[in-house]
């Protein structure tokens, strides 16, 4: 698992791709152009008439596309999805996270059409499709295995969807055309797959499943297959495919970096459950629970009680055999009550010396004592062990200017309060865990 401080990748506002349908359509667009060309979609699949639902999401107010309406899924006695409620709207970079068996790719398989509600519903650009049928939804799937036709150069297999439909040749070549600009491979498309790289091949997969301009596209791992490296220029070129054609994208993923760089909210599951939505940048500084806060890149967590409030802003916590200052999270916490104390190991701060502003409050810090060293490119990783035998992990930059440290050093760990959060106590998940949870076998 990749631990390291991830940063979005995601960009709003760019070109967009539009199909030349009105505020009424059933594609989520709203008619007008975004910038850039105008895609012009003759003849795509029909979708229900919307119910004249719009109520806005989000902070940006985008138009619902897809509803999870309080959605559970049994099988036989095992609930794979627990009452999930959410809203995707229209143009979002969507992503499920969360480790294996945590409901996500049975929720995507949902809204396809592949599985059907137990319970609540799936609307889809407001019409209840919880009972159709995938092939009569306006939504295309696109896997970790990309299934090309090998036989058929890229041009053939991007054309397959909107020859099936019986479009006539000129609207055919125009959108194949217009596709493969997108996804930057007309170059290359008298090839056939075999003489393709993993990327390309899953850039043809796209366009392919692009092409008749469904309502929203279902990604499910798509990127598993590939190399890491690959893994990491693929997240970008995603995410301005994304941006490019302005169409709503769901991706499930377990891999916290892919998305964090290209989603423009998120939606953690663990066990069937939704634990936390919300941008990128909200699950990783403001998590709602200790899973999501361990599950999301890497974090100190230490059990400890909360003893009262030292003002309006800061609660005071006992915890790593001293009384410290820290932010309160969403959860209230009696005084007295159990709480775990978070706070991320590239907000911790070394010293020699006891920090200004310790003795005050402005600052919380302990004595710490240096177990271990790993140097690690642009950070030094330094394990560390507190008073009363908690660990503590701080990623420590050159601007820090410490001396040359080794294990068994006394020095002070230290972070400001606004870096911490106070989250409802629960079990704190270890390193095996984790790795558990990533297991796909």
């Amino acid at each position: 698992m990749r631990c390291e401080r991830l940063r979005c990748g995601y960009v709003r506002n760019g070109p967009r791709f539009t199909h030349g349908r009105t505020s009424g359509g059933s594609n989520g667009s709203t008619g007008q152009p975004r910038g850039g060309r105008t895609l012009t979609d003759t003849g795509a699949a029909a979708t229900p008439q919307t119910t004249g639902q719009d109520r806005a999401i989000g902070s940006d107010g985008r138009r619902p596309v897809i509803e999870i309406d309080h959605v559970t899924k049994r099988f036989d006695d095992y609930i794979a999805v627990a009452d999930a409620d959410f809203t995707i709207g229209a143009g979002e970079f969507f992503s499920m996270l969360g480790p294996s068996g945590c409901g996500k790719t049975t929720t995507l398989r949902m809204i396809a059409g592949f599985e059907t509600p137990t319970e609540g519903a799936i609307r889809l650009e407001g019409a209840d499709v919880s009972r159709v049928p995938p092939h009569k939804r306006n939504v295309n799937t696109v896997f970790q295995h990309y299934a090309l036709f090998p036989h058929m150069t890229v041009w053939d297999n991007v054309a397959y969807g909107p020859r099936s439909r019986k479009k006539d040749k000129a609207s055919v070549k125009k959108s194949v055309d217009e596709l493969l600009e997108v996804v930057r491979l007309t170059d290359f498309a008298l090839r056939k797959p075999s003489q393709l790289s993993g990327g390309q091949q899953q850039r043809v997969a796209l366009a392919r499943a692009l092409v008749n301009y469904p309502s929203a596209l279902l990604l499910d791992e798509p990127l598993g297959a590939l190399d890491l490296k690959l893994r990491h220029v693929m997240q970008f070129e995603l995410k301005r495919i994304q941006r490019e054609v302005g169409i709503t994208f769901v991706y499930v993923t377990h891999d916290q970096e892919e998305a964090l760089t290209m989603s423009d909210r998120i939606a953690v599951m663990n066990a069937g459950n939704v634990e936390q939505i919300g941008t990128p940048t909200e699950i990783y500084d403001r998590p709602a629970s200790v899973f999501v806060a361990g599950f999301i890149g890497q974090a100190n967590l230490w059990h400890g009680r909360q003893t009262g409030r030292s003002n309006r802003d800061y609660v005071e916590v006992d915890v790593l055999g001293a009384t410290l200052r820290a932010r309160p999270g969403d959860t209230t916490i009696e005084t007295g009550g159990k709480a775990t104390l978070m706070v991320r190991p590239e907000r911790v701060r070394i010293s020699v010396d006891p920090p200004a502003g310790m003795t005050t409050g402005a600052v919380a810090a302990v004595r710490a004592t240096v177990v271990d060293l790993t140097f690690q490119g642009p950070v030094l990783r330094l394990a560390l062990t507190a008073p009363d035998g908690s660990p503590i992990l701080a990623n420590v930059g050159p601007e820090q200017d410490l001396p040359m440290l080794r294990p068994g050093d006394e020095v002070y760990a230290g972070w400001s309060p606004d870096a911490s959060l106070v989250l409802p106590d629960a079990e704190i998940p270890t390193a095996e865990d984790l790795e558990e949870m990533l297991d796909d076998s």
